[in-house]
């Protein structure tokens, strides 16, 4: 019977032991150097422990495998990062990262069974630590509590507590205070060995010229007080730059463009980029019978229209989230524009460049019918800039001048502008026979030079 009983506690044994270990201290908010500092403390209060193919898990970004072994009553730390994440020699060295949202942590055994388990809850409210003053999570005699940290050593509650409780034995208090002033002696470490700082860029992928585009930084990767102190250098590739955080480009040429941002504060520097595509935006104006405008997209891809203003006699504003599809055209109603008899119309962009122009229809109509009955003859518009007459569309370029609508009203009428081709037309007919009437009569003068004269003293001939 007592051989039975020994070989049951023989067996039991193993269990006892690897359960002494356990999780006792967490800084998930990284150190006042770099919020990748983060590191987890375990402690073994029994017998040495080989915790090789352990594992340390928070099913989510944390996987870490364990290898080694814990002495008896001893606390070791699991460092992210690198070995300068904790004051002290690491036990081990790991990768991925506690969420400051909270999360539970699982000490598994290489079996897989279950050696503890710590719910931090949300925000890790359910056990404690400060993301502002970077004091951790540690476990003591009265549960969790947020305190300076302490990695590799006992909490201050607990040294505390056993100063208290042990104040007569000498040599074990002469042995925790050496070990608060080595935990005391030991600087944080405050340089930054590595590059830990990320940057990535949220901007559209998307745009067209003369549209104001906003870039946006996000940094990652190093604490809240270094982020403040990041200074910004923008390059949109187009020989424009920014040093503000959130700067907002236009774009004056379409292409494809790399953006840059560089980003660093001392030895933290990080230059990341985003690749923009500018999209030329190619529309043309026309008008329907009873006077409506038609904005045609002549582009074989759809745009954004939104905040684009189309100017005649009224002003019309294309609301948010107006897309024109490829190839496709919008009708405005007259009555949202006015008159286009004898108005001209013009299509601005966001940043009030006109991008097409139309003229008064009754001075297309007066065009078109000249065409018809003339050859094409040189007309000047209202802006001062010839056209041609056979043409009926009247589309300018996208640098046209925007002072067009303005001078409309003081601009001569169709019919004036007619009789004036007109009277143009008949003079140029005019000087045409005038100089056929001369040609005509210089080659008779030379013809009656050039024919002989008649002998009037030659005597009469005898037949």
């Amino acid at each position: 019977m007592k051989q039975l009983v020994w070989l049951f506690l023989l067996w039991l044994s193993p269990v006892v032991a690897s359960a002494a270990v356990s999780i006792s201290e967490i800084a998930w908010m990284g150190s006042s150097a770099s919020a990748n500092y983060e590191w987890i403390e375990l402690y073994n209060d029994g017998n040495a422990v080989d915790v090789t193919g352990w594992t340390v898990t928070d099913g989510m970004n944390l996987d870490i495998e364990l290898t080694g072994v814990i002495p008896a009553n001893t606390r070791v730390v699991l460092e992210r990062t690198s070995d300068v994440s904790a004051p002290g020699t690491a036990f081990l060295i790991y990768t991925g990262a506690l969420v400051n949202t909270g999360a539970t942590l699982r000490l598994k055994r290489s079996d897989g069974s279950l050696a503890d388990q710590v719910s931090g809850g949300e925000d890790w409210q359910n056990i404690g630590g400060d993301n502002n003053t970077k004091e951790t999570a540690q476990y003591t005699t009265k549960g969790w509590v947020t305190g300076v940290a302490t990695p590799g050593a006992p909490p201050n509650e607990t040294i505390d507590t056993q100063n208290q409780s042990d104040k007569d034995n000498d040599n074990e208090s002469s042995k925790k205070t050496t070990s608060v002033t080595k935990n005391k002696s030991e600087p944080v470490v405050l340089t930054v060995p590595d590059v830990t700082l990320a940057l990535a860029i949220e901007a559209q992928t998307i745009g067209y010229v003369h549209q104001p585009i906003t870039f946006s930084v996000e940094p990652s990767g190093i604490g809240a007080s270094l982020i403040n102190s990041l200074s910004y250098q923008w390059n949109f590739g187009d020989g424009s730059v920014s040093t503000t955080k959130e700067p907002t480009h236009v774009f004056l040429y379409p292409g494809t463009y790399v953006v840059t941002v560089y980003a660093g504060y001392k030895r933290q520097q990080q230059v990341t980029r985003h690749e923009i595509t500018i999209l030329p935006v190619n529309v043309s104006l026309t008008t329907s019978p009873e006077g409506a405008v038609q904005i045609n997209n002549d582009s074989p891809y759809e745009i954004d229209v939104s905040g684009y203003r189309l100017q005649g006699e009224d002003s019309f504003r294309f609301p948010p989230y107006s897309i024109l599809l490829p190839n496709q055209t919008v009708t405005i109603a007259p009555n949202k524009i006015g008159d286009t008899k004898n108005y001209m119309v013009v299509l601005y962009d966001t940043e009030q460049v006109a991008l097409a122009s139309l003229f008064p229809r009754q001075i297309q109509t007066a065009t078109v019918a000249m065409a018809e009955s003339k050859p094409p003859v040189a007309v000047q518009n209202y802006a001062g800039r010839t056209i041609s007459a056979p043409n009926a569309s009247f589309t300018f370029a996208t640098n046209a001048p925007a002072v067009i609508p303005a001078i409309i009203d003081s601009a001569p009428t169709s019919t004036e502008l007619l009789a004036g081709t007109m009277t143009s037309a008949g003079a140029a007919d005019s000087r045409f026979a005038y100089l056929a009437l001369v040609g005509v009569l210089s080659l008779s003068v030379l013809g009656i030079y050039a024919s002989p004269r008649r002998n009037e003293t030659e005597p009469n001939l005898v037949v």
